[in-house]
This record gives structure tokens, C-alpha cells and sequence, in this order.
């Protein structure tokens, strides 16, 4: 005797850039720029409320794959709205509601001062290997 489908028609998958693919995108384009002197790195995990956890880390490969964190961010089965926790006591979290406030958000701390500093630190110090 034949199984019996009860989950019914399975829905189509939804055509939006997830924060996932987003933070990948952003990852490869520092490596790019840096000529693969420092790499972003986008850990996924979930939290115990059932949250999806995606940490944006800096890595310089070349002090043996040091670290800095950028921000958290998390959000739950509905993708958005994301909720954005930037790394440093000066910074409050942020939360955007759909994939355009996302980006804006995401660009902002990409550009940020703390940010840019990390980033000049690390290639210098990589140089200095």
C-alpha cells in the first residue's frame, strides 16, 4: 500500500534575497576588494526562541584568521524584519522591516567609522606578516 501525501501541495518557493545571501554578497565583495587579504566570514545559527542568528565577521587570514565581529543579526521563520546588533557599546540595535531598510542599515555600519578603522588595522597589520 501507497504512503499518503497529507502535507497537500507544497508552496512555491519565495523570490526574495534573504539576509543570508545578502550578508554572503557583502562578504565576497571585501574580499575582492582586499584581494583576498581579509575575508567575510557569515556564521548561521539559531537562537533557543527559534530565531535564525547570522554573524558578519571580519577575518584576516594572514594573523591567523583573527576575527572581528561586525554585528549580529537575527530574525525569525518570516525573514524579515531582521534586527540588527552592531558590535560596540555605541551602538543600538536596529530593526528593518523589509530588504531595502536591510541594506540601508547593513551599508551604514559597512561604512562606519569603527568599521573602516578595523579594516585599515587589519590590512596594515596583515602587510606587517
Amino acid at each position: 500500500m501507497a504512503t499518503k501525501n497529507l502535507w497537500g501541495p507544497l508552496p512555491e518557493s519565495v523570490e526574495v534575497r534573504t539576509p543570508t545571501q545578502i550578508l554572503k554578497e557583502q562578504a565576497a565583495v571585501l574580499e575582492n576588494m582586499t584581494r583576498g587579504g581579509l575575508q567575510g566570514r557569515v556564521r548561521v545559527g539559531t537562537e533557543p526562541d527559534g530565531n535564525f542568528v547570522l554573524d558578519l565577521d571580519i577575518v584576516a587570514p594572514a594573523l591567523g584568521n583573527y576575527s572581528y565581529n561586525v554585528f549580529r543579526a537575527s530574525h525569525g521563520i518570516s525573514i524579515y524584519p531582521v534586527t540588527i546588533t552592531p558590535s560596540g557599546k555605541q551602538y543600538r540595535w536596529v530593526e528593518c522591516p523589509d530588504e531595502e531598510s536591510f541594506e540601508k542599515a547593513l551599508g551604514e555600519r559597512l561604512a562606519s567609522e569603527d568599521v573602516r578603522r578595523a579594516i585599515a588595522t587589519l590590512i596594515a597589520q596583515s602587510r606587517a606578516v
